[in-house]
């Protein structure tokens, strides 16, 4: 069996590792021969696999721009049920099929059997697993029909592949699309040259906004990453002074009680709850600055060239994990260095005690906010 430099949490369990690693040496045992070339019949079609959450699917697009942009291949998209609204808007994809993988299930139950009959739908010429996670590799490489399976081995299941890439610890999550136009002989594109904002689907809202306004978007899809409702609240209230504020997010993400206190703030309009995504989208799209946490709107608010403030936590790694940028100096993070994010992110979801948020303070992004809307961008 190869060597494989996997990539695991510093929190995974030593017993989840070797009982991972046990599997790979009996594939590896089942499995011995990989293709090492096209197969006779020339590859038309590929099938691009992102079964996690909406804020991954985001960072794939200018990647996914890219290479339909370049090439005549017919590039479809494996998403979850809660990505499809956005994935089967984008012009620059031929065919959305939907799977949802109950263990990237949050907050909901799937069935594994639905799940098979999901992925049973899927046939390709070249379906492409950017994730590298044993689970995904198993299910694509038993329920779904395709000419050749390409992926990473970094969390198992490396023998099921056709064609193993070579995984680049620690940059950004783009660059993994990098082995792909490698092995098709595409020269590799600049991403963000073939992304342009109006590739991400909206729809308009039929309400008159004011020349300038901050975005200030309160959800992301883990308890680890959130900050205090209190700290945006004051945030909020201090930066309306200079500008008006429009608040997104789901009444999931604020409390009866907390959202009847921002509705009293001056210059604050409360959008939460109240736009679907791609609405929402159409309004941080009108913005002139947005400020998140490490979630799917974020990379929405990027890939819209918006300047975007991220208060990002010690739960991922910055460098792989941040909104991709399409020109110099669009984001900018905020984010405290904590013992227990190892450097590489701890990858915890849930944590009693996220100090990694909590030491991010009001008066600090105030400040940054300020400083930006005070540039002569925004004059």
């Amino acid at each position: 069996m190869e060597q494989v430099k996997y990539r695991f949490y510093p929190g995974t369990s030593s017993k989840a590792i070797n009982k991972i690693k046990l599997i790979d040496r009996i594939l590896a045992f089942f499995f011995r021969r990989r293709l090492k070339a096209l197969p006779q019949c020339p590859i038309q079609e590929i099938t691009i696999v992102q079964l996690a959450h909406i804020g991954d699917l985001f960072l794939m697009l200018p990647a996914i721009k890219a290479l339909k942009s370049v090439s005549n291949y017919k590039v479809n998209l494996l998403v979850n049920s809660q990505n499809l609204a956005i994935a089967r808007q984008l012009d620059f994809i031929d065919h959305v099929t939907v799977a949802d993988a109950p263990y990237f299930a949050r907050g909901k139950t799937v069935s594994y059997l639905d799940f098979i009959r999901q992925l049973r739908k899927v046939s390709t010429h070249l379906i492409f697993d950017i994730r590298g996670d044993l689970r995904n590799i198993f299910f694509i490489k038993i329920f779904t029909r395709h000419r050749l399976f390409a992926g990473y081995n970094v969390g198992g299941g490396g023998p099921l592949l056709d064609l193993v890439f070579q995984y680049n610890h620690g940059a950004h999550i783009t660059t993994l699309f990098n082995p792909l136009f490698n092995y098709l002989k595409i020269p590799l594109p600049d991403f963000a040259k073939h992304w342009v904002s109006d590739s991400m689907p909206y729809v308009a809202v039929d309400e008159v906004f004011p020349p300038e306004f901050i975005v200030v978007h309160l959800g992301t899809g883990a308890q680890a990453r959130k900050w205090p409702m209190a700290n945006f609240i004051k945030t909020i209230r201090d930066i309306s002074f200079i500008i008006p504020v429009y608040v997104l997010g789901t009444s999931q993400d604020i409390t009866v009680q907390e959202h009847a206190l921002l509705k009293t703030i001056p210059n604050v309009i409360s959008c939460v709850g109240r736009y679907s995504i791609t609405e929402s989208v159409y309004i941080v799209k009108r913005s002139s600055l947005f400020l998140g946490l490490d979630s799917g709107f974020t990379h929405i608010a990027a890939l819209l060239g918006r300047r975007v403030v991220v208060l990002f936590s010690g739960t991922v790694n910055s460098q792989v994990w941040s909104p991709f940028s399409v020109y110099k100096s669009q984001v900018t993070l905020i984010k405290k260095t904590v013992s227990c994010d190892w450097g590489t992110g701890c990858g915890k979801l849930e944590c009693d005690d996220n100090i990694c948020m909590k030491q991010i303070k009001p008066g600090e992004v105030v400040k940054i906010l300020t400083q930006m809307l005070l540039t002569p961008k925004f004059n």
